[in-house]
């Protein structure tokens, strides 16, 4: 029994239907999804599941094996037809900033060498830890420009799934320097930001650099001596197509 992960085919689904296979302590297992579980520093989606005329807030997620299951707090029955209805204007933020962090991470591979080693995405504000020994605060400026240059190129975003193995020969697919891309049946996710930068990743992003908009870095932090701490806001969101 699988969790299919619409999310992972369009993460612009905000609504869906799917059927309830498990129920468990206000935790429940559904057939098909939109709702990201987390992971990889991204939190888990917010939103509401609806069934037999009540409304739940999705209050938690948790991956077990394929499944995924979504806490509810109330029992709903196995076979159950619900509804479910994303919070978007967080998960637009969400990936917003998730594509930011791409960007951010790919320029200090290609400049500086450097691999993430922490993240936290945020709607409103959103961190990443650096290993690059060769930066300092007087790179700040050129660095940030250099990251909107990369967004204002309007730079298509797609996804695609390849074998695990081919980790093994491209390893510069790989940006973390100690959490392994997820797996999901023998295949990773990789997230290419046409012509610029491709990487494994599991979790939501926009259409293009452009959906990102302005980015600063409001807050650098040295965690060590080869440990770089940046703290990223973006301008208020433009408009998405539906």
């Amino acid at each position: 029994m699988t969790t299919e992960r619409l999310f992972l085919e369009d993460s612009y689904l905000r609504e869906f239907d799917a059927q309830v296979t498990d129920s468990v302590d206000g935790w429940s297992v559904l057939s098909r999804t939109a709702f990201h579980p987390g992971g990889g520093g991204q939190p888990f989606d917010h939103g509401w599941i609806s069934g037999s005329g009540t409304s739940h807030p999705v209050l938690g997620m948790r991956e077990e094996g394929e499944l995924l299951w979504h806490q509810v707090g109330a029992h709903l029955e196995a076979g159950l037809t619900v509804h479910g209805r994303l919070d978007w204007p967080r998960r637009l933020a969400l990936m917003r900033h998730h594509c930011l962090l791409h960007v951010v991470n790919a320029l200090a591979h290609q400049r500086f060498g450097g691999l993430v080693s922490g993240a936290e995405i945020g709607p409103e504000r959103s961190r990443v830890d650096l290993s690059v020994s060769a930066f300092t605060r007087d790179d700040l400026p050129a660095f940030e420009a250099a990251v909107n240059e990369v967004i204002r190129r309007a730079l298509p975003v797609r996804a695609s799934v390849v074998p695990e193995a081919m980790l093994e020969t491209r390893p510069e697919l790989v940006r973390t320097l100690k959490v392994r891309p997820p797996a999901v049946n023998g295949g990773v996710r990789i997230v290419e930001l046409e012509g610029f930068d491709a990487q494994a990743c599991g979790g939501t992003h926009v259409h293009s650099t452009a959906e990102i908009g302005e980015a600063r870095i409001v807050k650098f932090d040295n965690r060590g001596k080869n440990n770089k701490r940046f703290y990223w806001e973006l301008a208020p969101s433009v408009a998405v197509a539906p």
